[in-house]
C-alpha cells in the first residue's frame, strides 16, 4: 500500500447560525426562536495514498464540497482530524500543506479585476518559489502545460470560454506546485465535449507531475473513468468505500445500489427511470440510527435507532450497513 497523504480521522463539521440582536430580542420576549447546526460532516474517516484517485461521490447537499475544503485547510474541522503525511492540518495555522482545491464554479472563482497574469502568478511570487522577473515565464509556462496559448495571460476571465476558464483554475493550483488537487466538480459546468478535454488533461498532468487527487463529482460516469476508489457520501456519512470496478459491479450499500441502478446504459432498453423514493433529510435535522434509513426499502427496526459502523466487509472494501451483520 503506498503512503497515505490525505486521511480524514473521525472528522465531522457543523455550522452554526447564531442569533442576530433582533433574535435574541424576540427569544427574550418568549418567541420560538433558536440557533440552527446544519450537520455538514458527521465522523468521516478514510484516507487517500499517494499516487492514486479517489472520487467523491453523493448527492447534492452531502457534505462533498465541505470535505474537500476541510482536506485543504479552508474550513476547521468541528471534530476530529484532518492529516497530510501524518501531520495535522489546521485551518489559517501552521505550514500550508501541499494541497490546492480546482472549485466547482470556472468564472465565480475567478477575480474578474485581474488579468490572467495575476491570478496564475501571484501566489508562487508571494510564497518565493519565482521571482518577479522570472514570474511571467513562469505563467507562460503553466498555460501552455494546460492547454492555452502563453499570450492569453494579458485577457481578463471575461474574456473566456468555460473550458478556457477551467483550464486556467487548473493552472492556479499548479502554480505553487502542489502534490495533491483536490477537484469539486471541475467539469459539471462544462459541455461533455469540454468535460472529456479537461478530463484527459487531468490524467495527462497525474502522470507528468505524480499528483494525487480527491475528485468530488456526483457524475458516476466521470467517476468511474478516472477513479481508483470511490467514497460514496450520504447526508454528511461515508455509507461505501471500494474499488471502482468492485463498487460498480456490486454495489454493497443499498444508497450505493439505487445510485449505480439509475446510471444510463446503452445495454437497457425501455427503461423507466425510479428515482430513490422520498427526499434527502435536512442537515438541520438529520434522523437518528442510519441516516438513510427512511428511504431505503430493506430498512429494520434497527435501522431507525442504531447508526451502522462503517467496517471492513472484505479486504479493501468498506461499508456502513446493519444487513452485513
Amino acid at each position: 500500500m503506498a503512503e497515505a497523504l490525505l486521511e480524514f480521522r473521525a472528522v465531522s463539521k457543523r455550522f452554526v447560525k447564531r442569533l442576530d440582536v433582533v433574535e435574541r430580542l424576540a427569544r427574550r420576549l418568549g418567541a420560538q426562536v433558536a440557533e440552527h447546526t446544519v450537520h455538514a460532516v458527521d465522523r468521516v474517516s478514510f484516507a487517500v495514498h499517494r499516487g492514486e484517485v479517489v472520487g467523491l461521490v453523493g448527492e447534492s447537499g452531502c457534505g462533498k464540497s465541505t470535505l474537500g475544503r476541510l482536506g485543504c485547510g479552508l474550513h476547521e474541522a468541528s471534530d476530529g482530524e484532518v492529516l497530510y503525511r501524518g501531520v495535522s492540518v489546521t485551518a489559517g495555522g501552521g505550514k500550508r500543506p501541499p494541497v490546492q482545491m480546482i472549485f466547482q464554479d470556472p468564472f465565480a472563482s475567478l477575480n474578474p479585476r485581474l488579468r490572467i497574469s495575476e491570478i496564475v502568478g501571484e501566489a508562487p511570487r508571494v510564497h518565493g518559489i519565482v521571482g518577479k522577473r522570472e514570474v511571467a515565464g513562469y505563467v507562460a509556462e503553466l498555460l501552455a502545460r494546460v492547454g492555452l496559448d502563453p499570450s492569453y495571460a494579458r485577457r481578463y476571465p471575461h474574456q473566456f470560454s468555460g473550458g478556457q476558464r477551467a483550464r486556467i483554475g487548473i493552472a492556479r493550483a499548479l502554480a505553487v506546485k502542489p502534490e495533491f488537487l483536490i477537484c469539486d466538480e471541475a467539469v459539471a459546468a462544462l459541455d461533455v465535449s469540454i468535460q472529456a478535454q479537461v478530463l484527459n488533461l487531468f490524467m495527462d498532468l497525474r502522470e507528468s507531475l505524480g499528483l494525487t487527487y480527491l475528485f468530488i463529482s456526483h457524475d458516476l460516469g466521470v467517476v468511474r473513468h478516472l477513479s481508483n476508489r470511490v467514497v460514496v457520501m450520504y447526508l454528511g456519512r461515508v455509507v461505501e468505500i471500494a474499488a471502482t470496478e468492485a463498487l460498480f459491479d456490486a454495489p454493497n450499500h443499498p444508497y450505493t445500489q439505487a445510485l449505480l441502478a439509475e446510471v444510463p446504459r446503452i445495454d437497457r432498453k425501455r427503461r423507466i427511470f425510479v428515482p430513490i423514493k422520498g427526499e434527502i433529510p435536512s442537515p438541520l435535522a438529520p434522523p437518528p440510527g442510519c441516516h438513510f434509513h427512511p428511504r431505503c426499502p430493506r430498512a429494520m427496526p434497527r435501522c431507525s435507532t442504531d447508526a451502522p459502523a462503517l467496517r471492513e466487509i472484505a479486504p479493501g472494501r468498506w461499508s456502513a450497513c446493519h444487513l452485513n451483520d
